[in-house]
């Protein structure tokens, strides 16, 4: 699920929002007003939405580098969201609970982790524990699986090691390392440049010290000889995890066209993915999984009208939504409370 159809999940919630639903917006939220309140001290460079001090025109498609420091445990957690680019980041001290796509990792002190844009995560069980964590968050020009990477030029590497780190992270979804030596060093020499706060005189060293970690990574990366998958880069993968995400934003107009398009792919690619994940074309497989959501919301929430269900579920015309509801389960709307 990319950034556009997450900002508008967020913008136009659906009626009946499921308990634990997905945020598809960055949610750093909670980690700024913590840094207000004192709880956790936050030291970073920034920019668009992130919290931090704003970059300006230093670091170019650096979104955020820096890191947090919490002398104690907490009483907030990130929510589950996706960021806009690519995030490298070190458990310098203490432990943290990160949840990624589902599966949840214990990370320790002297453990790495990278979440790719499409990733959905979260900070905390639910609450952050003390701890020290140090990130770089680069903007590649992705937000689909299938898409290309393009890395800062400021890095001046040759294009094969640049393109050796893109297929070491793209095509591995590994999320957690013990981070080497060397590129443990390497993160707290960046932490220590942010907090010094002088990013006019101090962008060349930080570029310099980001080039290295990332080098360092690579070979750290490449020495585990992982095993590389294609299927993970590919379009197929892209409408996989939008087809996974769409039931939270089943309240959107959807068409062919706009759903081929939130997928970055024409019509043909699009359906030819959908009916091989799915036995079934882009449009019944939304109106069938529209009309499951329906079902199990007139079940459960009785003071909801059959209209409002109708139109949380994506179906402009609760006249349509009956039709189609009859036609699939064989009662109607207003008989479902009464047979489940």
């Amino acid at each position: 699920m990319t950034p556009d159809l997450k900002e508008r999940a967020v913008a136009r919630p659906a009626v009946f929002t499921e308990p634990g639903a997905l945020l598809y917006a960055g949610n750093c939220r909670d980690l700024y007003d913590a840094s207000l309140a004192g709880k956790v001290t936050l030291s970073a460079w920034t920019r668009r939405k992130y919290p931090g001090t704003p970059l300006g025109d230093a670091l170019p498609q650096v979104l955020s580098v820096g890191g947090w420091d919490a002398a104690s445990p907490q009483d907030w957690g990130l929510k589950e969201h996706c960021n806009e680019g690519v995030k490298i980041a070190y458990m310098a001290r203490g432990t943290m609970a990160l949840r990624v796509d589902g599966q949840t990792h214990h990370l320790t002190e002297g453990q790495m982790f990278v979440v790719r844009p499409w990733q959905l995560h979260q900070f905390g069980d639910p609450h952050v524990a003390a701890s020290q964590i140090i990130w770089v968050l680069f903007d590649v020009g992705v937000r689909r699986p299938h898409e290309d990477w393009l890395w800062p030029d400021w890095l001046a590497w040759p294009a094969r090691d640049t393109e050796r780190l893109t297929r070491l992270l793209s095509r591995n979804e590994q999320h957690v390392s013990t981070a080497s030596r060397d590129v443990a060093r390497s993160f707290h020499d960046i932490a220590d440049i942010v907090a010094g706060g002088d990013i006019e005189g101090d962008e060349a060293r930080l570029r310099l010290m980001i080039s290295m970690m990332l080098l360092q990574f690579a070979d750290q990366l490449e020495s585990q000889a992982p095993v590389l998958d294609e299927a993970l880069a590919s379009s197929k993968r892209t409408v996989q995890i939008f087809l996974k995400r769409l039931p939270h934003a089943l309240d959107e107009d959807w068409t062919l066209e706009n759903m081929a398009a939130e997928c970055k792919l024409s019509r043909t690619q699009f359906s030819q993915h959908c009916q091989a994940l799915t036995n079934m074309t882009p449009v019944r497989y939304l109106q069938m999984i529209r009309l499951e959501a329906a079902r199990k919301w007139l079940s459960e929430r009785a003071e909801a009208s059959v209209t409002e269900v109708a139109h949380s579920c994506g179906f402009s015309s609760s006249q349509y939504f009956a039709t189609c509801y009859k036609r699939r389960f064989g009662y109607s709307p207003q008989e479902t409370r009464g047979i489940i």
